[in-house]
């Protein structure tokens, strides 16, 4: 509890930080640009961002009905906004997995099963991640939105670099089980050679183990091909919402003169890739930094201090208040503590 309490003053600290840095220069411009905003197109933005949750819950609910067919659409929806939740407070994301597992298991779905779960539904969202990223550095090659801007270029090819190297090795790992064995032997043999392992032997047995977990959930997704191809086409069409939310948010805030499907799209899309590697809970700094380098390239003046506000706000802040506010409803205190006795048993 201490930590998830730590995580959100420092996201309270950035918060703030943030804030002062976009107001101290032209206070009444932004208040008198955020106060001036057309409610209707807040309203469609708010919605927009309601039709991403729904392709993202569509998209684990089919995974979860493999194991668990009396499993209800709208408990889907309440992992989803937990998943959120403990995502925004914990850094890399690393909080929402322990916590949707935990939730499964109240329903009676084994700790190993949601793991299962939590693998398959990741593997998913990371090839539709994928996916949409090769498309928006064509729409980049094409339209040559960024390839002057050296330092926008450098993070969102580090982020790329980092998703395509996440994705390869869970494909790897999840269907060949030589390679598995190998690797997990190569590097534990490697790091036990200079003294950075004890019971190598332990090691071994432990990460093969886990292994041979990613192997199964892969032969498992391997059976069920249409529930995996429909959960990549939902999670692509979460994240197309997703990317394109910023563009009704300019209609609100009065500054979407130069932009367009294709150049949101691709600066959303490179915004989302390079928040991977910020290890602050929420990538908070960064996605707001990252936010602004793109699109103030198509936005610039107090409209764009306003138009990264209520962006994050939308995407980040009301969505972990909602998830805080679901959890609280269902759970007691108890609960976060369950997760995390669950997270050490998996490790």
């Amino acid at each position: 509890m201490k930590k998830k309490w730590l995580n959100v003053l420092i996201i309270l600290v950035i918060t703030v930080v943030f804030l002062w840095w976009s107001l101290k220069d032209n206070f009444n411009e932004v208040v008198g640009t955020l106060f001036a905003s057309n409610i209707g197109w807040i309203i469609v933005s708010l919605a927009a961002f309601c039709v991403y949750m729904l392709f993202d819950t569509l998209s684990t609910y089919g995974i979860i009905r493999i194991y668990k067919k009396d499993v209800t659409f709208r408990f889907a929806l309440y992992l989803g906004l937990i998943n959120k939740f403990f995502c925004g407070i914990t850094p890399l994301s690393s909080g929402g997995q322990p916590m949707q597992i935990y939730e499964l298991k109240k329903k009676g779905v084994p700790v190993s099963t949601g793991a299962n779960i939590e693998v398959q539904a990741y593997m998913m969202f990371q090839i539709a991640l994928m996916m949409t990223a090769v498309i928006s550095v064509i729409f980049d090659q094409i339209f040559h939105f960024f390839q002057y801007v050296p330092v926008l270029q450098s993070m969102m090819i580090t982020g790329f670099v980092i998703n395509l190297v996440i994705l390869l090795v869970l494909l790897f790992v999840s269907f060949s089980k030589n390679f598995n064995r190998i690797v997990a032997r190569g590097v534990i043999n490697a790091l036990a050679k200079f003294g950075l392992v004890r019971n190598k032997k332990a090691r071994i047995e432990k990460w093969e183990a886990a292994c041979k977990n990613y192997y199964e959930n892969g032969r498992e997704l391997l059976r069920n091909k249409k529930v995996f191809a429909k959960g990549v086409c939902y999670q692509c069409l979460a994240l197309l919402t997703y990317y394109l939310l910023p563009i009704f948010i300019a209609f609100a805030i009065g500054c979407a003169d130069n932009l367009d499907v294709i150049n949101v799209f691709t600066a959303s899309s490179f915004v989302y890739v390079m928040g991977c590697y910020v290890p602050i809970p929420g990538a908070s700094g960064g996605m707001e930094a990252g936010f602004m380098g793109f699109f103030g390239n198509f936005v610039t003046g107090p409209a764009l201090n306003v138009f990264v506000l209520v962006w994050r706000a939308i995407t980040y802040y009301l969505p972990m208040i909602a998830g805080a506010i679901a959890f609280n409803i269902y759970n007691g205190k108890g609960a976060i503590a369950e997760a995390e006795k669950l997270t050490e048993k998996k490790k």
